[in-house]
């Protein structure tokens, strides 16, 4: 035994003055009272004790990439199952799975494994990480095994690197190899693009294509979504070259896609098509998105000698490589709903990481009536969009039906269940109302339950508190009773403008009844209603929806994402406070702001017809503002992030432009504006040149630099900001510090997924920040044509150079794990006996049962004793033994009366000892 910490021993020495000073009533007390001291104090010092044991820990790495095999999970999910149900009770399980992360879904002492459960995004095999993650689950000095479900394949650091902490301490990694056939595989080995040309040049595409055995392939090229070349070619088995020509346009981003067809069973289609960006090179235009065709703003904007594309919203695209062909965006009076969410999540990542630029125009579907409350853009913009109480004209009650059925139970991305997330949209809404304001809430599933009776909004904490913890039940929303009971409620309230929002989902809305009539009773009594529907316009039950909208006089706005619930709630009390936008002409003054926006001050610029009432934010640049009682922001601007966001309150064409459409420099306002926002080109010094390189899974950016400077031309360490883009999901973005290869030279390698576009932009300090073209992989490194046998192989060197094996029977693995000394605690056990032993010390000193029970088997014992031994003589008194005596002497007088006269001494002499033996003799 050992004490891991046996400076708590020094207890002993005060604890054994203190049992001399108070004794106890008796030795076996205080004899019972040191045992429990001393207990104590061991399990105080951490006693521990070295016992040879099995008992360990299996670690699990299972490798959930996209190269597995479709069933993969399934198989994994089976394996890990086995393995538990087999462990003893000591043993213990842990699971890490791993893609581009590594996630330990299991911990040795969790509760154990169902499901994976991680992301782990599928786009590359970390195996060295997983590797790394298995080993340090195993607690030092106890038995271990890895074992890895995986084809082997991996991209990033060797996993044989491993092998040597695996080794050192003797923890073996067993495998099971689960691979998909790669047999046959016709496979688009690598595209070769340029990554930039001059507008209208002509260049050459390669791609090169791996063929298994001679066929007729069929080739196809795409630019964008447009054919431009398609055919067939028989070709022999090996790798061939397919070439393409093309012409460039206008300044931008071109998409290109190239796509093989072999033979029907192939078995990885996914590297039958390969993606590829060519960036023209020129001035890049900026992008109107207008509210319709035929813009008189983008005309205005185009007569100024900018470069202008205009478009509706419906027809742009938000990926990465579509925002890398303009030098800014103009948003013109269009909903947010338009743009989507998606979409302002790559606008807002484009403008604050790699520098683009933004320019918002008000009007009725702008700020906050057009949705952009709360939105991804709302934080880049140098306005803030809330409703203040001070600027209400009018009260306002709201009701919100909310839809609590079945369907609203379900799991969302991110946790959350969309009744949590149509929970937090009807507190978004009493965020907004203030004390003038009345609120209620109902939550309808076959039955109306009211969550919070009409009321003015004076405790919202309390409201909102109710409103979280409505639950989805069973049953569809039963569309009558939540209008009728939120339009009873409506009646009792105070307000002038009294608005219904219902909350249902488009797929499972029942029984409406006779809301025709329901509807038409509303509208007398100027009750109006709007319907947010939880899924698409062509769902079975949108129509109905639509049509509740139309008849109450409010508005209909579908969505499939419960993640924009909130904005569309807060949109629609925008649209009903009405107080956001105000629609009458309103004088303007520019500021001094105005001259460092466009070099101009603009002074006496006419009123506008209407503007959005926005407030501005601490930093931002007031350019000009509204005459009127609220002195809001007409024009402000600020940096966002690396990029620059510009806000026009007023509507830049409309029929609320006012008397600043005719002005005569309007066209010289908005264009300098606009200029500002689109920046200006960024170039770097002659000294530098800027080169990115793809490679397999990785483009290189490279910094040169003069080799004939006399000093360092920057300030600091050069950075590479890099924003990622995949279709589906939010941008990503990342940061790197440049690192020196070489004395004229800096580098860095940014990873690229399969199908993400990657956007880098280089801060140099001191000189400034260039943004290079977007680039692409042809396809994840996961599906790059490799020997299948390679995986297998790197399986088997891990396994053989840690001294584990191919597992095929994985309920015997426990019993492999070596046998090695295991330090077991004895604190908890110490504690236990000392717990019990001064129980029965406090039971003695109160009882003294243990004394009694002891006294009563040493009496029984003595007896049993006595009654086995044979009768002892009895003990006889003084006076039977004076009467013994004097028998005796007259014996000896009466024998020596009888012998013959003799010599007399001698006769008497033996008397005497003869009378001395007699009574010394025990009598019978």
């Amino acid at each position: 035994m050992t004490l891991s910490q046996p400076g708590w021993l020094i207890l002993l020495i005060p604890l054994a003055a203190a049992m001399w000073w108070w004794r106890l009533p008796s030795r076996g007390l205080q004899a019972l009272r040191a045992v429990v001291l001393v207990l104590v104090l061991l399990a105080l010092a951490g006693a521990v004790v070295r016992l040879p044991s099995r008992a360990g820990t299996v670690v699990v790495v299972a490798d959930r990439s996209a190269s597995m095999p479709p069933d993969a999970a399934r198989a994994q999910v089976e394996a890990i199952g086995l393995l538990q149900d087999s462990r003893g009770a000591y043993d213990r399980l842990a699971v890490v799975s791993f893609g581009r992360r590594v996630v330990v879904e299991a911990a040795p002492e969790g509760e154990g494994f169902s499901e994976f459960a991680g992301e782990v995004n599928p786009d590359a095999s970390d195996l060295a990480s997983a590797l790394r993650t298995g080993l340090g689950l195993i607690p030092p000095e106890s038995p271990g095994r890895l074992l890895v479900l995986s084809d082997g394949r991996y991209t990033g650091a060797d996993p044989l690197a491993a092998v040597a902490r695996a080794a050192a301490r003797q923890i073996p990694i067993d495998y099971r190899a689960m691979r998909r056939p790669a047999t046959g595989d016709l496979a688009i080995v690598r595209v070769d693009v340029p990554l930039s040309v001059a507008p209208e040049e002509a260049f050459l595409m390669h791609a090169w294509v791996r063929v298994p055995h001679r066929q007729t392939v069929r080739y196809e090229l795409r630019r964008g979504g447009t054919v431009i070349l398609a055919g067939d070619k028989r070709v022999e088995s090996g790798t061939t070259c397919l070439s393409f020509r093309d012409r460039a346009a206008s300044a931008g981003t071109r998409a290109y896609t190239v796509h093989v067809e072999g033979a029907p069973a192939d078995p990885v289609p996914e590297n039958n098509r390969a993606r590829a960006l060519v960036t023209v090179r020129g001035p890049k235009p900026v992008l109107v998105v207008t509210p319709s065709e035929g813009s008189g703003f983008a005309l205005l904007l185009e007569g100024g000698g900018i470069n202008v594309e205009a478009r509706p919203a419906a027809q742009c695209r938000w990926r990465l490589e579509d925002l890398a062909r303009y030098a800014g965006v103009v948003i013109e009076n269009t909903p947010a709903g338009d743009v989507g969410d998606d979409g302002m999540m790559h606008l807002a990542a484009w403008v604050k990481e790699v520098g683009g630029g933004l320019m918002m125009t008000g009007g009725k579907q702008a700020y906050g009536p057009g949705g952009y409350f709360r939105s991804p853009l709302e934080p880049i913009l140098p306005v803030s969009m809330e409703l203040r109480r001070e600027h209400r004209k009018l009260a306002l009650a709201i009701v919100v039906a909310l839809d609590r059925s079945g369907s609203m139970g379900m799991t969302v991305p991110g946790g959350r269940t969309k009744m949590d997330l149509a929970n937090l949209a009807a507190s978004e809404v009493v965020g907004l109302l203030s004390g003038l304001d009345e609120f209620g809430c109902v939550a309808v599933d076959s039955s109306p339950h009211i969550i919070a009776p009409l009321a003015p909004v004076t405790d919202k904490a309390t409201v909102q508190r109710r409103i979280r913890h409505i639950g989805a039940m069973g049953g569809g929303i039963f569309v009558y009773e939540a209008l009728s009971t939120a339009a009873r409620m409506l009646l009792k309230a105070k307000a002038g403008t009294r608005h219904i929002i219902l909350f249902a989902d488009a797929a499972d809305s029942e029984e409406p009844g006779a809301y025709q009539a329901l509807l038409a009773k509303c509208r007398k009594v100027n009750l109006t209603v709007s319907v947010i529907g939880l899924g698409t316009p062509s769902d079975v039950d949108a129509g109905l929806l639509k049509d509740i909208a139309s008849r109450g006089g409010g508005r209909c706005m579908f969505t499939q994402k419960p993640q924009e619930l909130p904005r569309l709630f807060a949109q629609d009390t925008f649209v009903v406070a009405r107080s956001t936008f105000l629609d009458e002409p309103t004088p303007v003054r520019t500021t001094g702001g105005m001259a460092s926006l466009t070099g101009r001050t603009f002074a006496g610029m006419p009123a506008v017809g209407g503007y959005n009432l926005c407030y501005l934010r601490p930093g931002a640049n007031l350019a000009a503002v509204t005459a009127d009682e609220y002195k809001a922001p007409l024009v402000a601007a600020w940096s966002a992030g690396a990029g620059r966001a510009l806000c026009y309150t007023g509507e830049a064409d409309g029929p609320y432009a006012g008397p600043v459409a005719s002005w005569n420099d309007v066209g010289h306002f908005f264009t300098s504006l606009a200029r500002w926002t689109a920046g200006r080109s960024q170039e770097l010094p002659r000294s530098m040149l800027l080169a990115q390189e793809l490679g397999e899974g990785l483009c290189t950016v490279t910094l040169h630099l003069d080799p004939d400077r006399a000093s360092l031309p920057f300030d600091g360490m050069p950075t590479v900001t890099t924003l990622r883009g995949r279709p589906g999901s939010p941008p990503q973005s990342s940061r790197q510090e440049m690192a020196w290869i070489s004395t004229d030279a800096l580098q860095v390698d940014v990873p690229l997924g399969g199908e993400e576009t990657a956007l880098s932009s280089v801060e140099v300090p001191g000189v400034g920040r260039r943004t290079l073209p977007p680039v692409c992989a042809p396809y994840s490194a996961e599906f790059r044509p490799a020997d299948p046998e390679r995986g297998t192989t790197t399986l088997e060197h891990l396994a053989r150079a840690t001294g584990g094996a191919r597992r095929v029977d994985l309920g015997g693995m426990w019993k492999t794990l070596p046998a090695l000394p295991r330090r077991v605690a004895l604190a908890p056990w110490l504690l236990l006996a000392a717990v019990v032993l001064f129980l029965a010390e406090v039971l003695e000193r109160r009882t003294g049962v243990f004394a009694a029970a002891l006294g009563a088997v040493r009496f029984r014992r003595k007896a049993e004793a006595d009654e086995a031994a044979p009768p002892r003589p009895r003990r006889r008194t003084r006076r039977q033994r004076g009467r013994a005596r004097r028998a005796a002497e007259e014996t000896v007088e009466q024998e020596v009366a009888a012998q013959p006269p003799a010599d007399i001494g001698e006769t008497l002499r033996q008397a005497r000892r003869r009378a001395k033996d007699r009574t010394r003799r025990p009598e019978p």
